[in-house]
């Protein structure tokens, strides 16, 4: 479905709620510097303001919140509950569409060796995190008839200079150029730099791009290969070694699910989204883990 106002810039007012996260700090920044009028609601705001009075003017609202624990009260609040709070004050202030960032986690957070994932596969969430936030697309499903579009884009891991989690940990291991165990790690799994996937969402605003999308810019990486790039932007040389597959399965048991994110497989397909919204990637694929590297890249090519 395709809003009929279609805009090829955003020349518009939009909404951020989880500003302060990971990746709504990147997309109101973004935003800033395309000189878009960007309001910013804070939790305090979605808990107690008038959310719909806030909304007023703007022509689409982008949530970021998440929780991903997605265990007890908190996680429900922020990954079920305020998606559906944030989409009826949107419904109340004539907001045109809502776009909602959701996790490929909500489809799976595994694949299959060899599988990719897209969006023709039933969500089958294998973690608590994948649960909650499937909740939340289903339950803005169930109330959308009527009100702004919907928009619901579902990204892998975003790496960045600053990204959280297990890619900080990857990167500050590669700039000491430290050996890691990741020889022969077969599990591909997917990554998308956190600027693409603000395109992402700008390009779903400005083709008015309605529907539940997988997102990605590049094909997936095994953990080996994903250290190797990391390793050779910043300049030293290949170091992993085996621990053997006993030694693989004792560490992922003692890393949990840290430990599945270096030997599993987790591999998904975007290619419906970028055909369907055509967005231009400021971070070439090739050239991703390099740029979360902090390191320059070539110029960005068009996708579509």
């Amino acid at each position: 479905m395709i809003r009929s106002d279609v805009k090829e810039s955003i020349d518009m007012q939009v909404a951020i709620a989880g500003a302060s996260g990971f990746l709504g700090r990147h997309l109101a920044a973004r935003l800033a510097r395309d000189g878009v009028t960007c309001r910013i609601l804070s939790r305090r705001d979605m808990e107690q303001g008038d959310i719909p009075g806030f909304l007023a003017g703007c022509d689409a609202v982008v949530n970021c919140v998440g929780e991903k624990s997605g265990v007890g009260e908190a996680a429900e609040l922020a990954n079920v509950i305020i998606p559906q709070r944030l989409y009826e004050a949107a419904r109340n202030a004539a907001v045109k569409q809502f776009v909602h960032v959701s996790s490929v986690a909500a489809v799976a957070s595994s694949s299959n060796f060899g599988e990719l994932l897209d969006d023709t596969v039933t969500p089958r969430p294998d973690s608590p995190y994948g649960r909650s936030k499937l909740r939340g697309d289903e339950a803005l499903h169930r109330i959308a008839s009527g009100g702004p579009l919907l928009t619901i884009l579902r990204p892998p891991i975003l790496i960045a200079e600053d990204a959280p989690g297990v890619f900080a940990l990857f990167r500050r291991a590669a700039e000491r150029g430290l050996p890691l165990p990741l020889k022969g790690a077969e599990g591909r799994r997917s990554f998308m730099h956190v600027d693409n996937f603000v395109e992402a969402v700008l390009a779903a605003i400005r083709t008015g791009q309605a529907g539940t999308y997988i997102v990605t810019d590049s094909a997936p990486l095994t953990s080996e290969e994903l250290y190797a790039r990391m390793l050779v932007a910043a300049g030293r040389r290949k170091r992993v070694f085996s621990v053997g597959e006993l030694g693989r399965r004792m560490l992922q048991k003692l890393l949990g699910r840290r430990g599945e994110s270096l030997f599993g497989a987790a591999a998904f397909d975007g290619g419906r989204f970028a055909r369907a919204a055509s967005p231009q990637w400021l971070v070439p694929p090739d050239d991703i883990v390099r740029a979360a590297m902090g390191r320059a890249v070539n110029p960005p090519t068009r996708t579509g």
